[in-house]
């Protein structure tokens, strides 16, 4: 009895050490874009990660996906794993900015953004002919310190930071109209 109890304790002890965080191998890439002077996030943005050659980024043969706003916040609350089968999650350090999940190990200082805005105009607008203003098309170059691991951080309000790592902050992109 003795010799199965300390068999059903080590097997207990392995398997809680073999667990991984739901975003092992992971990263985020944070993006605040903004009008000058003011710091609310432009929603309706179509932000692509561009590779080095200024093409959207494919991996693994497929393009990559777009970044879409942090907004969900009631995913914040539930378990957050699972991002690559289509779940909605929240990153709560993240604000109400754009994200992007992606492989750690990214050498993000080739890499670009290109912000787009296309908001579609209402009904309304069209009826009344009345054009949104629209912001100028950018490409922005990415640092190496872009990407910040996810690990034992995706649920925390406040990103620790990392030894040897600048402290998180987001991408900064300030829209200026053509």
């Amino acid at each position: 009895m003795r010799i199965s109890t300390s068999l059903l304790m080590a097997c207990l002890c392995g398997s809680t050490a073999a667990q991984h965080c739901g975003y092992d191998f992971a990263a985020i890439i944070v993006v605040h874009p903004h009008l000058a002077g003011d710091t609310s996030v432009i929603d309706g943005l179509r932000i692509t990660l561009l590779d080095s050659n200024n093409v959207p980024l494919v991996h693994q043969g497929r393009p990559w996906h777009l970044f879409r706003r942090n907004a969900d916040y009631e995913a914040c609350y539930k378990w957050q794993g699972g991002f690559s089968m289509g779940k909605l999650v929240c990153f709560p350090f993240a604000k109400d900015n754009y994200v992007l999940v992606i492989p750690d190990g990214y050498d993000t200082g080739t890499l670009k953004l290109l912000v787009q805005d296309e908001r579609p105009r209402t009904h309304v607008d069209i009826r009344r002919r009345h054009w949104p203003k629209r912001y100028r098309q950018q490409v922005v170059p990415l640092s190496t310190f872009d990407n910040y691991s996810l690990c034992g951080t995706y649920d925390d309000e406040v990103y620790r930071s990392q030894g040897d790592r600048p402290t998180y902050h987001p991408v900064d992109v300030i829209l200026s109209e053509p």
